[in-house]
């Protein structure tokens, strides 16, 4: 047994010089290792891995996303304008006075004045929407009228007067229901279409009967003034219109408005009698464009 250990560890010096080293070799480099593990900071070590971890992340927020932004689905628009329509109309009022019946009438004529028109809505797609809208109208205005007054001691010798009624209320508000339709226009313009049902409520100062004066023998009278009071109806009608606008931003712009809006209102006068009047018209306006 020793013979063969003594023949193994001759056969072993007499390999090449490189071949025997190597262990003593690899051992050193393993001693140096560990050394040099000893005397150096850990934080050196964890360093660099904690800034390549920093890097990749910043990286990764740095990336722009391919993502599209959402288009607005929200729309408003804030107008003031005008109600470029008139309107006239007629009423007819008949009264008793010294045991003979006399009338009046009463003669409208509602010029142009100033709106206030609000609407907005959702977008359902392929440039649709639905919506509803508010508007106002407001305007001051005088009433013609034309009476025949009975005579005191005569019948059938009616007495003609003259005058005006002054400084009469009328107010006209509209709320709309519409479907609108936004035309594919590329860059900051939108053109859109629209159109639906109006629901009109009125209130208007109508001519109930007039004070006169007159002196023995009677024969003439003069006017003095129209007793008024306010009434109030509703209808429901239609309206169209188209609104073009530019953007500024992606939620803020301006634009202009036309749109025609219709409905027949009937009021029943102070005898009983009924007569209709229009409502709406055409109105022309601007404002503010909102998209959220």
């Amino acid at each position: 047994m020793l013979a063969f250990a003594d023949c193994a560890i001759a056969e072993y010096r007499n390999l090449p010089r490189q071949w025997w080293m190597l262990p003593l070799l690899h051992t050193r480099t393993t001693l140096d290792m560990l050394r040099t593990q000893r005397t150096t900071p850990l934080l050196e070590h964890r360093l660099p891995h904690a800034g390549v971890a920093v890097a990749l992340v910043a990286g990764l927020l740095a990336v722009p996303t391919d993502a599209p932004a959402q288009p607005p689905r929200l729309f408003v628009d804030v107008n003031g304008g005008t109600q470029v329509s008139t309107t006239d109309f007629a009423d007819n009022v008949v009264f008793t006075e010294f045991i003979e019946e006399g009338d009046l009438n009463a003669t409208y004529a509602v010029d142009t004045g100033l709106i206030i028109d609000v609407s907005g809505g959702i977008m359902l797609g392929k440039g649709l929407a639905v919506g509803g809208g508010f508007t106002r109208f407001d305007r001051s205005h005088d009433a013609r009228v034309d009476a025949r007054v009975p005579h005191p001691f005569f019948f059938d010798r009616s007495r003609s007067i003259s005058g005006a009624a002054l400084d009469l209320t009328r107010q006209e508000h509209a709320v709309h229901v519409q479907l609108r339709w936004f035309a594919p226009v590329p860059g900051p313009v939108q053109f859109a279409l629209f159109g639906g049902p109006s629901f009109f409520f009125v209130d208007q100062d109508l001519v109930t009967a007039v004070t006169f004066t007159h002196s023995f023998p009677f024969d003439t009278a003069s006017f003095s003034s129209a007793a008024t009071r306010s009434y109030s109806e509703s209808a429901t009608g239609y309206h169209v219109g188209a609104d073009a606008a530019v953007f500024f931003s992606r939620y803020l712009g301006i634009g202009g408005l036309v749109r025609f809006s219709r409905a027949s209102v009937d009021f029943t006068s102070e005898d009983g009698g009924q007569f209709a009047t229009d409502v709406g018209g055409l109105h022309l306006g601007g404002g503010l464009r909102m998209r959220f």
